[in-house]
């Protein structure tokens, strides 16, 4: 899974403050393996998240629009049977409550991604356990972003190189964090978590690996529209829906989204059904763009 060394530069901590990895220390596949063995009792719990505090709020996100159009589209209750039949180690609700605190914006995002790639993978998946795959790895693939330090997550100005540096490590907790909670460092959610900023031409991160894996991508294409559609710090304000189809529509024309994951994302936004064969897409970009936005632009440190 991990071939390469990656280094971090912050201690991972579980959320019940056992030490998993160390700052400046190597990881690789042998070391999440072993991380995946130290399973505490506790992760051996497992809740469905209808039994808990998420499946309310992921209600709330369901009536409210854009979501509720995707919902109604899909079937609502449906979405919300599967959501809610996702069983979940007890340590992930504890994450999630200390997220819902000290990161809300994450919180409803991870939420939100979540209904997106149900959305979209009841469109295109007969198979219910292929499906749940799915769902439950979208509902873990940002947690590493709870190890981000609040000022570099909700900074409104341009990011310095080491911040942002530091912000791609969150691939990495996540995939720690998910690794040991689960037990398993090959579980769907690890491998999302890790691999959901990889791209199919190979420049995305932690890996720097062509992006093939199916369940990661439903998840890719969520999290990029969702992030987009939503109000951020760094930014003034969200692209409609047509300004983000258009950026992500962009990314295919770069080689980093395979067409059908875009079609599909496109399928579920359109009112008629329609073939994802016979789905075609404007390269004549006409949707609404922030007027300020810093994202992607950095700022230099300038020592005198």
């Amino acid at each position: 899974m991990v071939k390469d060394n990656l280094k971090i530069t912050r201690d991972i901590h579980s959320i019940n403050g056992k030490l998993l990895v160390s700052k400046n220390d190597q990881v690789d596949t042998d070391r999440i393996e072993e991380i995946s063995k130290e399973v505490i009792v506790t992760s051996r719990v497992w809740v469905k998240l209808k039994e808990s505090f998420l499946f309310n709020d992921f209600y709330l996100q369901t009536q409210s629009p854009p979501y509720n159009f995707f919902c109604k589209k899909c079937g609502e209750q449906l979405i919300l049977n599967i959501f809610g039949s996702v069983a979940v180690p007890v340590s992930i609700l504890e994450e999630y409550h200390f997220m819902r605190i000290k990161d809300d914006y994450t919180y409803r995002h991870s939420i939100n991604s979540a209904l997106l790639t149900i959305c979209m993978a009841t469109q295109f998946y007969e198979d219910r356990q292929k499906i749940n795959q799915i769902a439950s790895s979208s509902i873990t693939h940002d947690l590493g972003k709870s190890r981000i330090p609040s000022n570099i997550l909700h900074s409104s100005q341009p990011l310095t190189e080491k911040d942002y540096s530091l912000i791609k490590e969150h691939t990495i907790y996540g995939a720690v964090l998910c690794s040991y909670y689960y037990g398993n460092p090959y579980s769907e959610n690890t491998i999302v978590a890790l691999q959901h900023h990889e791209k199919l031409n190979g420049k995305g991160y932690p890996l720097s690996i062509r992006l093939k894996d199916d369940v990661v991508s439903f998840v890719a294409v969520a999290d990029i529209f969702d992030a987009l559609i939503s109000k951020r710090p760094y930014r003034n304000e969200p692209y409609d829906v047509r300004g983000a189809i258009d950026i992500l529509c962009q990314s295919v024309e770069r080689g980093e989204i395979d067409e059908k994951y875009i079609k599909m994302m496109i399928h579920l936004n359109r009112r008629e059904p329609e073939s994802l064969l016979k789905i075609s897409y404007s390269k004549v970009y006409r949707g609404y763009y922030p007027r300020i936005n810093y994202y992607g632009i950095r700022r230099e440190i300038y020592c005198s």
